[in-house]
């Protein structure tokens, strides 16, 4: 019997990678384990002039994935913007994030959108009727988190059902003795907020370090904000790091700070539960919050001082540090690829 053929839609910007890349491989990985003849087709982004935004849906929505080379394909799953404008009579979008400077982030610091610009605005209502025009012809629609849903069915008025789904190493993570430094993990950018961390640190124990890894824009300017807070020698920036390399910073770390803003899903969150540590997010961070019990396996903070203070309170009850990180992996370990895929490809099985 000839395998069921699946395309998975999405788009990269040259040069970077993160979470979306990691989300994407995996999921192809997973597909091709299952039996369906997977191939990705990934088509460069730019986001830059706002207009040119438009121009992105238009590309995808002239790409012809009904068949290829004569034969028929059975399946597309778009998974982020713009890609679900893409064309096909049996689309199912995964959603991983609209384009979020014209949704959540829009009229903060992280949006180049301008509400006092009338130009600006019009580029967005027009990509919003078109965001909803497209979307909607899927078959169904899935998110990746109950935070990605939620943002849907506010901007856009569309129903979707979230489906988490495992990081891509689990099954390799461990958990060894904790050691005295709180772990920082992703991409050094603004949304990601690696500057609470730096700054958390004069609330707690001097003995109290910070290990920083990821590269970005941010770096220089996360390293001098380290001199100024007066804690340059506890906080280590080590950059990219090797799978094995970050798996036993995972195991070691007596706890991860991960504060971003209004985050997707957050990786990051999984990868410490199953290593059994406990993670301190903010309140206001989004797709962590569906993962962590405040003060069970981690804890939801408001300022950077509160995250200081309970860094220090980690440091100090370490048997409560562990059992905080026990309960995070308790809360997640079922979690399967399994239950995603027979959700996604259920019209064609």
């Amino acid at each position: 019997m000839e395998k069921k053929k699946v395309v998975v839609c999405s788009v990269k910007t040259p040069y970077m990678s993160g979470g979306a890349e990691v989300l994407t491989e995996n999921l192809i990985t997973n597909l091709d384990r299952r039996g369906f003849d997977v191939e990705l087709v990934n088509l460069p982004f730019k986001w830059y002039p706002n207009q040119r935004l438009i121009t992105e849906g238009l590309i995808w929505n002239m790409v012809d994935l009904s068949e290829a080379n004569g034969k028929k394909i059975d399946l597309v799953i778009p998974l982020k913007f713009p890609s679900y404008f893409v064309k096909h009579e049996n689309k199912v979008t995964w959603l991983m994030h609209q384009h979020r400077p014209i949704y959540d982030l829009y009229g903060t610091k992280y949006s180049d959108f301008d509400p006092a610009n009338g130009f600006h605005r019009k580029i967005r209502d027009e990509l919003i009727r078109l965001d909803g025009e497209a979307l909607l012809e899927s078959k169904k629609i899935y998110s990746i988190s109950q935070n990605v849903s939620n943002r849907l069915k506010k901007f856009n008025g569309i129903d979707s059902v979230p489906i988490y789904h495992p990081p891509k190493n689990v099954g390799k993570y461990y958990c060894e003795e904790s050691q005295n430094y709180i772990l920082s993990v992703g991409r050094l950018d603004p949304l990601k907020r690696v500057d609470i961390l730096i700054k958390s640190l004069k609330f707690c124990d001097k003995n109290v370090k910070a290990i920083i890894a990821g590269t970005g824009i941010m770096e220089d300017e996360l390293r001098k904000l380290a001199e100024k807070e007066g804690v340059a020698n506890r906080v280590e920036f080590v950059g990219f790091v090797t799978e094995e390399q970050l798996l036993k910073l995972y195991a070691e770390a007596l706890a991860i700070v991960f504060p971003p803003v209004d985050e997707d899903y957050g990786y990051i969150t999984l990868e410490s539960f199953f290593s059994k540590k406990p993670v301190l997010t903010a309140k206001d961070s989004g797709g962590s919050l569906e993962f962590i019990s405040d003060g069970q396996s981690g804890f939801a903070c408001n300022s950077v001082e509160e995250f200081g203070e309970k860094i220090d309170w980690l440091y100090k009850h370490k048997q409560e540090a562990k059992e905080m990180g026990v309960e995070g992996y308790k809360s997640i370990k079922d979690i399967s690829w399994d239950n995603l895929i027979d959700r996604l490809t259920e019209s064609i099985r």
